[in-house]
C-alpha cells in the first residue's frame, strides 16, 4: 500500500486496473507515480519497474524509502513525538531542509498531518496546505514503510517528465495516471495545461509504435475522448474524495484508455 495519500490516487479504480492488465509485463513503467497505489498493487507481478515524477520531493522521498527506510522511520517517530498540532505542523512546513533524510521526513510528516493529504505548492513552489482535523495522525507507520521498502527493491526511481524518463520497449507496460484534465491541478507550482495533455497523447502514441502495452486515466471530457479518438476509450465510476466544493465529491466518470482491446470491458 502506499506510504503516503495523493489527490487522485487510484485505489478506488485497482479493480478496474488489474482487470484489464496485459497477459505479459517485461518492464512496468509509471512516470506520474504519485503515491504509487497501482504500482504497489502490481508490484509481485512485474520483474523490475521505472517509477517517475517531475516531483522533485516525492522522488527524492522514493529514494529514501528505498535506501534508507530505517533512518527515516527513526526520524518520523521523532516528528510524531513532538507533534502538537498547528504550532508544531507549522514549523515544520515553513522549514526548508536541504539533507535528503530531513526533507523525506518533512514530507511524509506534512502528507500525514496536513488537510485531506492534500500536497499543494503555490507559484513560488512552497508547500502551502494547512494543517487537518487530525486527532491522531498515524505519522510513523513502520509496518507501511518496510512494506514499501521491500516493493521498491526492483524499481529503478527517476525524476522528470514522461517525454524523457519513458524509454519503453516490446512487452513493456506503460501505465499514465496525469493531472486530470479540469481538475486538482497544484502538485507542481506550472501545473499540468491541455497543451501537456497533447504532449502525452503523442508520447502514448509513441509507446505503442514501440510496442508497448498503454494504459492511460483521465478525466471523461470531450477534450480527452478527441485527444483518444484512435485509442480504445472506457468509461469507469470511481471514489473522488477532494474537492474544493463537497458536493462535487463522491462517485464520477472517468476514462481509462488503452492501446489494446481488452476482453473484460
Amino acid at each position: 500500500l502506499p506510504f503516503v495519500k495523493w489527490v487522485g490516487g487510484k485505489r478506488g479504480l485497482i479493480p478496474y486496473i488489474a482487470k484489464h492488465l496485459p497477459n505479459a509485463i517485461e518492464s512496468y513503467w509509471e512516470p506520474f507515480v504519485g503515491g504509487g497505489a497501482v504500482y504497489f498493487t502490481l508490484a509481485d507481478k512485474v520483474k523490475r519497474a521505472f517509477l517517475c515524477d517531475t516531483n522533485e520531493e516525492l522522488i527524492l522521498t522514493y529514494h529514501v524509502v528505498k535506501n534508507d527506510v530505517e533512518s527515516l522511520i527513526c526520524r518520523l517517530s521523532e516528528h510524531a513525538s513532538q507533534h502538537d498540532g498547528k504550532p508544531y505542523f507549522n514549523k515544520i512546513r515553513s522549514e526548508n531542509p536541504s539533507d535528503s533524510l530531513e526533507i523525506a521526513a518533512r514530507f511524509i510528516y506534512l502528507n500525514k498531518t496536513c488537510y485531506n493529504g492534500l500536497y499543494r505548492v503555490n507559484k513560488s513552489g512552497q508547500f502551502n496546505a494547512p494543517i487537518g482535523r487530525h486527532k491522531n495522525p498515524r505519522i510513523c507507520d513502520s509496518g507501511r514503510l518496510r512494506a514499501a521498502n521491500a516493493a521498491l527493491s526492483k524499481a529503478t526511481i527517476v525524476l522528470g517528465d514522461f517525454a524523457r524518463t519513458v524509454k519503453c520497449g516490446l512487452g513493456d507496460f506503460v501505465y499514465c495516471d496525469p493531472p486530470y484534465h479540469e481538475t486538482y491541478n497544484s502538485y507542481q507550482s506550472n501545473g499540468f495545461s491541455i497543451g501537456d495533455q497533447e504532449r502525452l497523447r503523442d508520447a502514448a502514441m509513441k509507446w505503442d509504435g514501440a510496442g508497448a502495452s498503454v494504459m492511460l486515466s483521465n478525466s471523461d471530457t470531450n477534450e480527452i475522448r478527441h485527444l483518444y479518438s484512435n485509442f480504445h476509450i472506457n468509461e469507469v465510476i470511481a471514489p473522488r474524495n477532494v474537492n474544493c466544493k463537497a458536493e462535487s465529491r463522491g462517485k464520477v466518470s472517468e476514462l481509462l484508455v488503452t492501446n489494446y482491446k481488452s476482453v473484460a470491458f
